[in-house]
């Protein structure tokens, strides 16, 4: 993706990424970024001046992130091998946290579904999303407990499925999401053995 922003573009990105997890891609302007940043009106279309850059530069942010954790649980995995049930308590762990930060999550779906609309911020989000699946496809052995020739069929399998029930899980009360996350994986990861 790109370089690290400076501090001020960082804050800006923070703050569209709240203002679209909060008010969708109709809520997200330049104005709503500045006063969500506390900034002076015209802070953000200084920096990031179109549409199109806000959102690709949201998307960057976002996506970065994810790709990281999931690096993060490969490594993690890596030191563990052929533990299967470490390999998915991790792996639950890590969208259990991604819950306790639902302002990013709704972020990376508006994003997902507005790519569809969108060809610069396809590109970007498809990049991603290949480099997700390809991490996934890495760890699927080890969710599965065993070696796997299809892991990137799986791989993308389960991430589809993964983003429907953390979406699901977003639509449930707080108190219930951690419980319905966890029942759902529970009852998904030892399907990948098959």
């Amino acid at each position: 993706m790109n370089a690290q922003p400076t501090p001020r573009v960082q804050a800006l990105v923070e703050a569209a990424t709240a203002v679209l997890a909060e008010s969708g891609l109709r809520g997200l302007t330049h104005r709503a970024v500045d006063a969500r940043a506390g900034l002076p009106e015209g802070s953000c279309s200084a920096y990031l001046r179109t549409r199109q850059a806000l959102l690709q530069a949201v998307a960057d942010a976002v996506f970065e992130r994810v790709l990281a954790e999931v690096q993060e649980l490969a490594a993690r995995l890596a030191r563990h091998p052929g533990d299967g049930g470490y390999a998915v308590g991790a792996a639950t762990e890590m969208f259990l946290s991604w819950l306790r930060d639902p302002q990013r999550l709704r972020a990376r779906l508006e994003l997902e579904l507005e790519a569809d609309r969108s060809p610069e911020l396809a590109e970007r989000t498809l990049g991603a999303r290949a480099a997700l699946v390809s991490l996934v496809a890495d760890l699927v052995p080890q969710l599965a407990g065993a070696p796997v020739a299809d892991a990137t069929d799986r791989a993308e399998t389960l991430v589809a499925a993964l983003d429907g029930v953390l979406l699901a899980a977003l639509r449930k009360p707080a108190r219930q999401r951690a419980g319905f996350v966890q029942s759902s994986l529970d009852r998904m990861l030892p399907l990948l053995a098959h």
